[in-house]
């Protein structure tokens, strides 16, 4: 009888001993920057893509809107995104005090897991909706590890929300081009687009007085698959279309505003 009471007991105090061992959650989140609008933990950036975001927080808090960006990007999450995103954003306080249009970037490199959180003002431009186009568009880049040149574009991504300016489109331009990804897919529609037209010819011709209609349909068939091929074209081109923190940066309110999360 002793015994088993030994057991039970010892039972019940384990997920005690666990709860002393497990460090908080506030613990786990990282002390904001004081130098920069950046902490990247992975050490996955170059200066130079740093130092563009931070220019960029420095012009933005010269606007009206003064829209400020933080990008945290982290090896692995020991949770969800959403709430390591929201414990940064309230801890680093993102956004500047009297306009609160604060936007934080999350990365989580060995998840391929990113988020965008907004805060109440910012959620009013920046919709849940543009926060996921953004994150999906960006997931080209981070696919082919290209992380300086993702964290760019989601971030002037952003800021062409607030500014009405088209620099993250021409910067999906340069990465399309540099890597190929029209001229691979146009190839492959053309041998398709071969092979259906072919066989449709050929069924055509064997079929006596409908010869003359197989042909116009292989016709009217190359006519709507490249007309299909450019209505593509358009609608992933228009899909692709977006200062330290230290003294007084850092000055804005808490997250909670919105934002979306994705995956690559």
């Amino acid at each position: 009888m002793k015994k088993g009471l030994r057991w039970i007991v010892g039972l019940l105090l384990v997920p005690l001993m666990l709860l002393m061992v497990s460090p908080p959650v506030s613990a786990q989140v990282p002390d904001r920057p004081q130098e920069s609008t950046v902490l990247d933990e992975t050490n996955s950036l170059s200066q130079d893509t740093i130092q563009a975001i931070d220019s960029e927080n420095r012009a933005w808090k010269s606007t009206s809107e003064q829209l400020q960006v933080g990008v945290y990007m982290t090896t692995q999450l020991s949770g969800d995104i959403e709430s390591l995103a929201n414990e940064v954003f309230r801890k680093w306080q993102v956004g500047f005090a009297g306009t609160n249009n604060g936007v934080l970037v999350v990365i989580a490199l060995e998840d391929r897991k990113f988020r965008i959180e907004t805060s109440d003002n910012a959620a009013t431009v920046l919709t849940d909706v543009e926060s996921r186009r953004i994150l999906e568009d960006a997931r080209s880049f981070f696919r082919e590890g290209d992380y300086d040149g993702g964290v760019r574009y989601i971030v002037d991504a952003i800021g062409d929300s607030f500014y009405g300016t088209d620099r993250a489109q021409a910067r999906m331009e340069e990465f399309e081009e540099e890597h190929g990804e029209d001229n691979g897919l146009s190839f492959w529609f053309i041998v398709l687009a071969c092979i259906i037209i072919g066989f449709v010819l050929d069924y055509g011709g064997r079929g006596g007085r409908g010869g003359r209609g197989g042909r116009g349909g292989g016709d009217t068939l190359l006519w709507m698959l490249l007309n299909s091929s450019s209505g593509s074209s358009n609608d992933h081109s228009h899909s692709s279309g977006s200062s330290g923190f230290g003294g007084g940066g850092w000055s804005g309110g808490g997250g909670g505003g919105g934002g979306a999360s994705s995956g690559w």
